[in-house]
């Protein structure tokens, strides 16, 4: 599956612009066809990485980026920053794994933790065959 059109966003760490990224993930869903339900679940997803993002920069992020990549079938975001310390895992101190749960219960694909990448976290949504 070949993605074709990619969206990036640069925003600074501070918890007041995690609605940008949400509004964003919500019009590039909606736009790719999601139902609602959905749209709300990528949101939910994307908020919770700004967040945990955020929370563990300790002052340390001057920004992070998030491309979007659009599919035929599939949206696809994934989060880097080259200001984070500990850009390796950023649920590695997450220690009731409820971050973790939450993203992994509204995507379908998460790659957290990668080794040797340059992004911190990418998830993808499938978007159903409807029939």
């Amino acid at each position: 599956m070949e993605l074709s059109d990619k969206i990036a966003l640069s925003l600074p760490c501070k918890a007041e612009y995690v609605s940008v990224a949400r509004l964003t993930a919500s019009g590039i869903a909606y736009r790719m066809g999601f139902d609602i339900d959905t749209v709300e679940d990528v949101k939910v997803a994307v908020s919770e990485v700004c967040s945990r993002l955020i929370n563990v920069s300790k002052n340390s992020c001057a920004e992070y980026e998030i491309l979007y990549e659009i599919g035929d079938n599939r949206l696809k975001i994934t989060f880097s920053s080259k200001n984070i310390e500990r850009a390796g895992c950023i649920f590695e101190d997450d220690k009731d794994g409820l971050g973790v749960a939450i993203i992994k219960a509204f995507m379908d694909e998460v790659e957290f933790c990668p080794d040797n990448k340059d992004y911190i976290l990418s998830m993808t949504k499938f978007i159903e065959e409807k029939s």
